[in-house]
């Protein structure tokens, strides 16, 4: 099988997942191919049996090159099997991930008119440093800094929420 793991990124952490993924897919014996959106390099559809399509939720949205991406490919991509993953930091907290799964996940695939035959979720990373002032800002007035300082977090140091070995699984469950 040919698969295309497909990614935006915003920090780098989506990069280590689409990683993993891709290596769980080759490690199953798939030939991937793995594009960083953020590239735009064009896709040839017809070449993939399974395109597995991921993006952190920043700010409450996809990233621009994951969501153009989408559009652009919108017709192809219902015609093959997709997958399509997120990571977010809504995962952290029980009370917010069914409505995170549903707005994230569910919602866009609808929107473009896409039935995934899996959608994953998965933590990322957190590193208040690597943020330029601007970012600091909306992640305040969105709450996110407050959240994690309420459960105990301190924002002056990088937190990795990758669950590796529920990625990893979900990975295989694909292949």
């Amino acid at each position: 099988m040919k698969v295309l793991v497909a990614f935006g990124t915003k920090y780098g952490s989506t990069v280590k997942v689409a990683d993993a993924i891709a290596t769980e897919m080759r490690d199953a014996g798939h030939e991937v191919d793995v594009v960083d959106l953020r590239e735009r390099i064009p896709v040839e559809m017809d070449r993939y049996d399974l395109v597995v399509v991921g993006s952190p939720v920043f700010i409450g949205k996809w990233t621009k090159p994951s969501q153009e991406f989408l559009r652009r490919n919108a017709q192809a991509l219902a015609e093959r099997r997709v997958a399509m993953f997120v990571c977010c930091s809504d995962i952290l907290f029980e009370e917010k991930v069914e409505a995170a799964r549903r707005m994230y996940l569910d919602d866009v695939a609808t929107s473009y008119g896409l039935a995934p035959m899996a959608m994953g979720m998965f933590g990322g990373e957190v590193d208040f440093n690597k943020y330029g002032m601007f970012t600091r800002f909306l992640l305040s007035k969105v709450g996110a800094r407050e959240a994690l300082e309420e459960r105990g977090m301190e924002v002056s140091r990088p937190y990795d929420f990758h669950d590796w070995g529920h990625i990893r699984n979900w990975a295989r469950e694909l292949a």
